[in-house]
């Protein structure tokens, strides 16, 4: 029961120490809405709170604050960390429109 639920050490099978940090808005600029597939996930606490981050192609995005949700959800499940590990899990980029009428990046995590 401990070992389970209280080691320490890599959660996901990526090494993703080199990768860049990149905003989620950068990445949809420079190549357009993606699908990616999902490496890891993780989240730490920044000056204005606790920000949500996807490990996926070589960088590690920042993701909307809405998204916090989901990736603790991620952080908390053996199940979903296992499918990240097998390369079950992905991520598609999308838009919306908040509620001042100005559109916003975001995206959804995907079955592979």
């Amino acid at each position: 029961m401990f070992n389970e639920d209280f080691k320490h050490g890599k959660t996901f099978k990526v090494n993703a120490d080199n990768f860049p940090f990149v905003t989620l808005d950068e990445v949809i600029n420079e190549n357009g809405h993606q699908k990616f597939i999902v490496n890891g996930v993780f989240s730490y606490k920044a000056k204005y709170g606790v920000r949500p981050v996807l490990i996926a192609s070589g960088m590690k995005i920042h993701l909307p604050d809405h998204c916090l949700k989901d990736v603790e959800k991620i952080l908390s499940n053996q199940a979903y960390i296992d499918a990240i590990n097998n390369g079950k899990c992905g991520f598609q980029t999308t838009t919306y429109t908040d509620k001042n009428g100005k559109e916003r990046n975001s995206g959804t995590f995907i079955d592979i």
